[in-house]
């Protein structure tokens, strides 16, 4: 019986992308959830110190494996938020940074 996750929006694409694998969507969520866990203070820390090719990272880094995992809503939300950065509007996406971690809290909260 295959778990539902309710921030993926496409599971049979993903399950169809992990060869029907749950137990490694499994182990790839607690990855996810492990390394990108502390993103909430480490963001904002890194906009703050202007270390801004470093927050670039983070975000783009997300938003290549929430692809990959189906998390469409942090996806969505890490484009606007990287696009922002590419047109150098730092010091304007409180906005889309606030929608960014909001969306990603809510799938760490759901994997809790």
């Amino acid at each position: 019986m295959q778990t539902t996750y309710l921030f993926i929006e496409d599971m049979n694409q993903v399950m169809e992308r992990l060869g029907g694998n749950e137990a490694l969507l499994q182990r790839l969520l607690l990855k996810f959830h492990d390394t990108y866990k502390n993103t909430a203070e480490a963001l904002p820390s890194l906009l703050e110190r202007a270390e801004r090719e470093e927050a670039y990272r983070l975000v783009h880094s997300i938003k290549g494996v929430s692809a990959n995992l189906g998390i469409a809503k942090v996806y969505r939300s890490a484009i606007v938020l990287e696009n922002c950065m590419k047109a150098d509007r730092y010091l304007t996406m409180q906005d889309e940074t606030e929608i960014f971690l909001a969306e990603l809290s809510s799938v760490f909260i759901a994997l809790e």
